[in-house]
Formats: C-alpha cells, structure tokens, sequence
C-alpha cells in the first residue's frame, strides 16, 4: 500500500499519439529545471484554495505496456516500481492551480515512468528562461483532479514526459530499454487528500507503437 506524508495512497493510469521520428528521441538535457530537487514533507500542508493539498506520497506502480511494433506480433509487459508523488505551488509562469510531479524512483528501469505538469528553469546554451506546461490540469475543489498533456516539448527537446520500455534494434528482434516520450492527449486522472492519492495515466508512446497505463495500489 502506497504511503503519504499524513496518509496512505493508491493510483492507476493509461496514453494516447503517433507522432514523427524526432518526437520519439531521447531529449537533449538543455534546460536545468527551478524545481528539481524538491523534498518530501514531514507532513502533507493543509489544502489551499485549489481543493488539492501539497505534500509527497509514495508507494509501487503497477505499469503496463503493450507493444504494437509493426510486423511484429502484439505483446505486453508489466512493471512494479516504487514511485514518488509530489504536489507544490505551480512553478514559474504556469497557470496550473497546482504543480504535479509523479514519477518512479528509478528512470533507468524497464517500465520506468516521469510525469511533470509543468518547467521553470534555464536554458543551459543561452542562459535564457525556459517556461512550459505540459499539462491542463483542473480539479472541482474537493480533491478531484484530471488533466490532459497539451504540450510534449519535443521540438524543443525538453520532453519530460516519458515512459522508459524496451524498443527493438531491428524489426521483432534484441529490444532496449528507450525513452519514449508520452502522446499529445495522454490523460491522468484521479483524487488526492492528505490522507490519500488514487491516480490513472493512461495513453499511447508519441509513435503511437506503445500503450501504457499507470496504476498505484
């Protein structure tokens, strides 16, 4: 069972997209994110006007994928990883009522996930502010919460947004761990309060070659 700085939480997920090859590259690390090192909370803060409290969770996600690479026979695989959630103040210029940061502990394992709603932050070639919000995130007040990504980022190579699965290096052959960045339109979903948090990500790689959905339990 998943634990919060003043409760326990659960959460599930699923994407969605098909995009161009440089969509689904590995981004270049060009910016160095404002908020990059938040900590956890020794307990999670009261909820503020949003209806969504701030504070970190933690506990296992149970991901799933399904692969779709053409010519080759339908697959699926499935993960348990621990992953964190963070929720704070928006960053930056973000017209979010809230910052949300899910992701698992580790981003180098197979079924390794990164969801952040929005970037504050530098670029690292120029020394220029960088500001994007990936996600349309709104909530009814009491704690319900949803969103939709509307930006991925990768024209600018700062796709945050991924999910880490094995991707062939040749057709139906010896695969790799790769990041894939999440489709324009991917979802997420569910309730958060300071005693608990239920999430669902769901939607489809930007190639539209993997479907994966995020469950916390």
């Amino acid at each position: 069972m998943s634990t919060g700085t003043t409760g326990t939480e659960t959460a599930t997920a699923t994407p969605a997209g098909t995009p161009t090859e440089e969509e689904t590259e590995a981004p270049e690390p060009v910016t160095t994110p404002d908020d990059s090192t938040a900590t956890e909370t020794d307990s999670a803060d009261t909820e503020t006007s949003s209806g969504v409290p701030r504070g970190t969770w933690t506990g296992t996600a149970h991901v799933s994928v399904d692969f779709a690479d053409p010519g080759c026979a339908a697959a699926s695989r499935s993960y348990d990883l621990p992953a964190t959630l963070i929720i704070d103040d928006p960053v930056g210029s973000e017209s979010n009522s809230f910052h949300l940061s899910w992701a698992s502990d580790s981003q180098t394992a197979e079924g390794a996930f990164g969801v952040t709603s929005a970037l504050s932050g530098t670029d690292t070639t120029d020394g220029r502010g960088v500001e994007i919000e990936y996600w349309s995130l709104s909530d009814d007040g009491g704690g319900d919460l949803s969103g939709r990504l509307t930006d991925s980022a990768a024209a600018q190579g700062a796709a945050l947004n991924l999910v880490f699965v094995p991707k062939p290096l040749f057709q139906c052959g010896s695969y790799t761990n790769y990041p894939y960045g999440m489709a324009v339109g991917t979802s997420l979903e569910g309730t958060v309060t300071g005693a608990s948090a239920s999430l669902t990500l769901s939607g489809t790689s930007a190639d539209g070659t993997r479907s994966f959905r995020v469950e916390w339990s």
